[in-house]
């Protein structure tokens, strides 16, 4: 006889949610004075990290890294599905069962949460985990001036913001979508995997997605936004060549595209598009496509600040103007270098000098990404101001409570 695997699978999570219930009857009533969203509330008001819920355990806190007791009274196993069925309907329950761990998303009293529900020696237990909304500002990440604040305005094109794994990308692109957000009436869409900062909606409509909860992918989350009407489109990572093509795709029709691309400098990450279009069959109109969407690369970096207090970011600005666009029509990127000094925009090596000329970090430290001859050019350079520079970090505008890593890499 043959076996129908879907059906025995169906079966099995209706067994295990059946079970979940006849285990619960049997664990008895709960009791417990309180309900998770007052727990949560206790978590948001004390500024806590995380909130621990486990059977045979009081709950938990998690505040500036240590962990803090709310209640005496370890709770029950009753107790435990008490709190967490108000999170897991049917379908989750199945899910968890299943897999042993499932992940969703609440907001609660102004905060918002990541909770990880597993199993444990059968019995359920989670850990939620509290979004960030203390999103930063442009100015306080040395981003301000007309070239972002115009590329940001733009009805449509492309900003790619690029550098290496744990360099802060995400950071700024949550910096970006915010700045739109609070300035302009629009739909934004982000895609985002995980969700690390929660957004509210202010002058703009901001919906959060995150890959493989509520989009399968980027290049289908991508696709999807244009059915969402979405003005502009937060990517936070084109990994592969269909997440591109979407991007182009959504810019080729009067969308904003704001996306990350690890790389390690600007030329590098155009290098790397335009290597991934020529493969294709059309890869002539697709680099017209890519040419005329580009707006603006922001490839940043972190260095190590004087005062000790962690880390700094030092940004490249590469604007799309017309020498830079037609190099990428013709796909070459060896004269690029040579236009940005010419334009005098903003290089890596001129900011890393401007944060050195204000005492935001030492010369040694500088020296590990420039030359030293180049160094004293871009000092030179940097004293007279361009209309394609940002303005530089002020240190003293970071917080005390900053943490050693910036807390966002």
């Amino acid at each position: 006889m043959e076996v129908n695997g879907s059906a025995i699978q169906q079966l099995l999570m209706r067994m295990n949610t059946l079970c979940d219930h006849f285990n619960e009857s049997e664990g008895g009533s709960s009791s417990i004075p309180y309900t998770l969203t007052q727990l949560l509330e206790i978590a948001a008001e004390h500024s806590a990290s995380s909130l621990y819920i486990s059977a045979g355990s009081p709950p938990e806190l998690r505040i500036n890294g240590a962990l803090s007791v709310i209640e005496s009274a370890p709770l029950t196993k009753a107790d435990c599905s008490q709190l967490l069925n108000t999170i897991c309907n049917r379908e989750l329950k199945a899910r968890l069962y299943s897999t042993g761990q499932i992940e969703t998303c609440i907001s609660c009293s102004g905060s918002a949460f990541r909770v990880f529900v597993h199993l444990e020696r059968g019995q359920m237990c989670a850990a939620f985990r509290r979004f960030r909304t203390d999103i930063p500002k442009l100015e306080n990440l040395g981003l301000s001036g007309s070239v972002i604040e115009n590329a940001l305005s733009s009805q449509s094109g492309l900003i790619l913001i690029t550098g290496l794994p744990r360099s802060g990308k995400v950071n700024t692109l949550a910096s970006m979508i915010s700045h739109i957000n609070t300035s302009r009436l629009c739909r934004i869409v982000t895609l985002e995997r995980p969700i690390d900062f929660w957004h509210y909606s202010m002058s703009g409509t901001l919906l959060q997605r995150e890959i493989g909860i509520d989009t399968p992918s980027f290049a289908e989350g991508a696709k999807q936004a244009l059915n969402q009407d979405a003005d502009v489109i937060g990517i936070s990572q084109i990994s592969d060549k269909e997440t591109l093509l979407a991007a182009l795709k959504a810019c080729s029709r009067g969308k904003l595209v704001i996306a990350i691309l690890d790389a390690q400098t600007s030329v590098s990450a155009l290098q790397r598009i335009i290597k991934s279009l020529n493969a294709s069959e059309e890869g002539g109109k697709l680099l017209e496509t890519f040419a005329d969407s580009l707006r603006l690369v922001v490839h940043q970096t972190l260095v190590n600040r004087i005062d000790g207090r962690g880390v700094i970011p030092a940004f490249e600005l590469l604007v799309g103007i017309q020498e830079i666009t037609d190099e990428i029509r013709q796909g070459n990127t060896d004269k690029i270098i040579a236009i940005m000094k010419q334009r005098s925009m903003q290089t890596l090596g001129k900011s890393i000098a401007r944060l050195l000329s204000g005492g935001a970090i030492s010369e040694e430290e500088a020296l590990q990404y420039v030359s030293a001859e180049n160094l004293q050019d871009v000092q030179r350079l940097s004293q007279s101001t361009s209309e394609y520079e940002s303005k530089p970090m002020d240190p003293s505008t970071l917080e005390d409570t900053d943490t050693p890593l910036m807390g966002w890499l």
